[in-house]
């Protein structure tokens, strides 16, 4: 019976071709490339790992067999690790108080001799090598080798966690970390956008020039016939990894402006919108960029943003979750852990990085309404026109009113930009009449993608209002 072939045997796979391999080997390198290109540093790697694997097991038989058997004690211990981690506790938790509660209710359903004078269903096996006999020659196959449990046992733990890393960073990856923004740390500034970037996150595209703004290329240099605004803001100018920059309403306003640009005055051939909005920026941030950088010779200069900007004093990327020039993470969950650290400092500590209360927040406001000034009048120095858009966020627009922080901004800032002929607004009645569309606003002080659009149809009005005044 032993002698008998049950089963036919399983032929080896011939050796194949050298054109299938090529086309394998270039096909797995050039999915890889693209994904490197994209910023999937680790799916590339993990492309070209699995292409070179392929490519080794096609065209040597001997080094195909250490792989299956490579991959054979991968399956094993994966599979042990994961029966362990997902069916040990519920037969433990669920069977385990089950058989309990029946032992201690003297309740037998299968007559396992909790009571001797019941019949029993169990019935004493024969001994286990008496058993592996007759296997044995039931399958006639030869009793298989022993392994090393250890071994198995950590190849298991190794797929699992290799498997658990794997996925967390793919998980993470399609949230949108692991491809950050960087920041140039700069001692007169604090920090901007490193130059020349591009990214997509979060479903959003975002292009950051070589002067750090979130816009496309520009000159310094203003061209002939070109009507050149410079927008000065914080994270609600720049819009958020969530907005395409094309939906961002600098890009939107510039859109709108060329559709007709003779009604500016001079009639210029094309309207440059410059924006240069960064994540927690202030107004002495935006002096210090503006000192160190110029104005671009823009036609006109808006401050954006809301008025509590103004109790930002000028710190530096170390209060933030951000990644400085030439440290971009590796890995996905390095930027969420990052996250996840910046998270429970503002908890525990109990506040923000941007405002300082107590005596100092008075001192605070005072240098950032001194900021702005400053803007407004180096501005006016240089001949260019300067206009304030001070935006309510989504509180302030349902109450009607501004809120008691934002009250005291306005108190000292709106004097001195009176006195000084700066035009300004505060378009609470806009908000408030289109609190009722959909994707107005993102976290309650970010616009969203319908109230860019809004903002940047109101901008458009107000920008050949203040353009044209004398």
């Amino acid at each position: 019976m032993k002698d008998l072939q049950w089963f036919p045997p399983i032929l080896e796979p011939r050796a194949a071709s050298v054109r299938p391999i090529l086309w394998s080997v270039v096909a797995g390198a050039a999915f890889g490339c693209l994904l490197f290109a994209r910023g999937h540093r680790i799916l590339a790697l993990g492309v070209w790992v699995v292409t070179s694997l392929l490519a080794l097991g096609l065209s040597s038989q001997s080094l195909r067999r250490h792989l299956l058997r490579a991959f054979d004690w991968l399956g094993a211990g994966a599979g042990r690790v994961t029966t362990l981690a997902v069916l040990w506790p519920f037969y433990v938790l669920v069977f385990g108080a089950i058989r309990l509660a029946l032992s201690a209710a003297r309740i037998d359903l299968l007559g396992l001799r909790l009571r001797r004078e019941q019949p029993s269903y169990w019935r004493p096996a024969a001994p286990e090598t008496k058993r592996a006999k007759y296997y044995e020659r039931l399958f006639t196959v030869e009793p298989a080798g022993e392994q090393s449990h250890v071994f198995a046992w950590a190849i298991g733990i190794l797929a699992f966690v290799l498997l658990l890393a794997g996925s967390s960073e793919l998980i993470l990856r399609s949230m949108g970390f692991g491809n950050p923004i960087v920041y140039r740390v700069d001692p007169r500034i604090g920090y901007y956008p490193a130059p020349h970037q591009d990214v997509h996150r979060y479903g959003g595209e975002i292009h950051i020039n070589a002067f750090g703004m979130r816009c496309r290329d520009v000159a310094a240099e203003k061209p002939a016939g070109t009507f050149r605004i410079l927008m000065l803001g914080d994270s609600t100018l720049y819009g958020g990894s969530y907005i395409d920059q094309k939906q961002t309403y600098a890009a939107r306003l510039e859109y709108l402006l060329n559709q007709n640009p003779g009604e500016l005055p001079n009639s210029p051939r094309r309207v440059e919108v410059l924006s240069m909005g960064v994540n927690g920026w202030g107004p002495q941030h935006e002096l210090a960029y503006v000192n160190a950088f110029g104005l671009f010779h823009a036609d006109l200069v808006m401050v954006m943003g809301p008025p509590a900007d103004a109790y930002r004093p000028r710190y530096g990327i170390e209060h933030f979750p951000f990644f400085a020039e030439g440290h971009r993470p590796d890995f996905a969950w390095q930027e969420f852990w990052e996250h996840l650290r910046w998270q429970h400092n503002q908890r525990s500590t109990g506040g923000s990085a941007g405002f300082d209360s107590g005596s100092r927040e008075g001192q605070v406001l005072a240098e950032g309404v001194d900021a702005w000034i400053g803007i407004a009048t180096l501005a006016q120095a240089q001949g260019s026109k300067t206009d304030f858009e001070l935006l309510p966020n989504e509180d302030e627009a349902r109450k009607g009113r501004a809120g008691e922080l934002t009250q005291l901004v306005l108190d000292r800032l709106l004097p001195e930009l009176a006195g000084r002929r700066v035009s300004e607004a505060y378009p609470l009645p806009l908000i408030r009449s289109n609190l009722g569309v959909p994707k107005l606003y993102h976290d309650g002080a970010h616009l969203d993608v319908s109230g860019h659009r809004i903002y940047a149809q109101y901008l458009r009005d107000r920008v050949l209002q203040v353009a044209s005044a004398e």
